[in-house]
């Protein structure tokens, strides 16, 4: 912001000599011949210039890192974990001497730990030797299930009840997908990712879902999360932009803003790749009615 500062004092200082002439200290009136040059180009001239200038140096230093703030998730202990898959302690602590699944980390006094990676891999594993009880182990759809997508009202809490909502799910086993449609970008925060401003670096739903030639993939939108099974597609400013076009669409002659259908081709192209999608709606608008006609097929 260093660098910027002289730019806004040039636009803070001819902000103040637009007019074609001025009245001197002694009281003459300048003529336009008399005026420095800088004084007679055009407010809207100057603006783009200094635009320009600004544009030019912020990209010389660089975009900013695309993980501003690091997130980890810390190992669990034995207990812990037999709690999360409802075994027995001494089942798992028998399991890691045998050799039998994931190899956990002993810590001090030969204390077991396992990260979330490893606990669904042993899911996977209790899965197979234990056939009757795979459904317990490993909560994922079976084939002719349908994709369970749970829509986040907006309100008191509805950013951190979709934050943990989606944790909770996949500590339990399920794959999951966040979608986050606030254009405040709260949510994109707390999984770690720049704020919402910086659309260059964090694409949001907005890219899977607008209505021009520059449309992408769902699949480009998602951003994978500290938490193994969870994903995310963050929510930026841009999604303020396809309300306009929604409502600009409505008022044409195609008479709706086909909001919902382009929610539905978006999600229905990464159905497969999870159990659970989680939306963080925004208050009211096309967006927020597009995720109510959601229904997988």
């Amino acid at each position: 912001m260093e660098d910027c500062s002289g730019l806004i004092h040039m636009l803070n200082h001819d902000s103040l000599n637009t007019s074609h002439t001025r009245e001197t200290s002694t009281g003459r009136l300048m003529l336009h011949s008399e005026i420095p040059s800088f004084q007679t180009v055009k407010a809207s001239e100057r603006i783009l210039r200094h635009a320009k200038e600004i544009e030019a140096r912020v990209t010389k230093r660089g975009p900013p890192p695309k993980h501003r703030y690091e997130r980890t998730l810390r190992s669990f202990s034995l207990g812990e974990v037999a709690e999360i898959l409802r075994v027995s302690g001494s089942y798992l602590r028998q399991l890691s001497i045998d050799g039998l699944g994931p190899t956990p980390e002993l810590g001090t006094a030969g204390r077991r730990s396992y990260t979330l990676r490893q606990i669904n891999d042993l899911r996977v594993y209790l899965a197979a030797v234990r056939p009757k009880a795979a459904l317990k182990f490993c909560p994922r759809r079976r084939e002719g299930e349908k994709l369970q997508i749970i829509s986040v009202v907006a309100g008191s809490a509805s950013t951190t009840t979709s934050f943990y909502l989606a944790q909770g799910l996949a500590i339990q086993g399920c794959r999951v997908l966040a979608i986050d449609l606030d254009v405040q970008g709260a949510l994109p925060k707390m999984f770690g990712y720049p704020p919402a401003d910086d659309i260059a670096h964090c694409p949001s739903m907005y890219s899977a879902l607008r209505y021009d030639e520059r449309r992408v993939s769902m699949r480009r939108v998602i951003q994978p999360t500290h938490f193994d099974g969870l994903d995310f597609v963050p929510g930026t400013f841009e999604l303020g932009h396809f309300e306009v076009e929604s409502s600009r669409r409505y008022r044409s002659e195609w008479g709706y803003p086909d909001a919902s259908i382009r929610m539905f081709d978006a999600v229905k192209k990464v159905e497969e790749d999870y159990d659970v999608v989680v939306i963080h709606c925004r208050p009211g608008g096309f967006l927020t009615a597009a995720r109510v006609k959601q229904r997988p097929a």
